[in-house]
């Protein structure tokens, strides 16, 4: 099970009734991985609450790799599903790189401080003279 997201917040049909626990633990992973790109220590990733940009990310993480192994899956006689997959997975992918340019050091170790911080630092001040 996920460390950094609960399996009720994955609110996509497609894995209703899926086991999925093992896309999650790799989420986590990629999670982790992220957090060291960032330099933050995984032990100083914040558990609770987890901020929701690096939640989504998790959630994307793993619904992307359960496309990803539908497409493998999928029988020949049945295209449409495999497409079906295929369009999902390109469409998971796109959302993690976005999130992935979005969540910063202050996100993972849980320092967010005010909304120009949840803005990713990319916020600039206008002045009016």
């Amino acid at each position: 099970m996920s460390t950094y997201f609960e399996l009720s917040d994955i609110k996509d049909a497609i894995v209703a009734g899926q086991d999925v626990e093992v896309y999650m633990a790799e989420a986590d992973e990629a999670i982790e991985d992220l957090a060291e790109r960032h330099a933050v220590a995984t032990t100083d990733i914040e558990i609770a609450p987890v901020h929701y940009k690096v939640r989504r990310y998790g959630i994307a993480y793993t619904l992307m790799r359960f496309c990803q192994d539908r497409i493998s899956k999928a029988s020949a006689d049945q295209p449409p599903e495999q497409n079906k997959y295929a369009i999902l997975y390109g469409l998971y992918k796109r959302e993690m790189h976005d999130l992935e340019s979005e969540i910063s050091y202050e996100m993972l170790s849980g320092t967010v401080n005010n909304m120009r911080d949840r803005a990713n630092l990319s916020t600039v001040t206008v002045f009016r003279g």
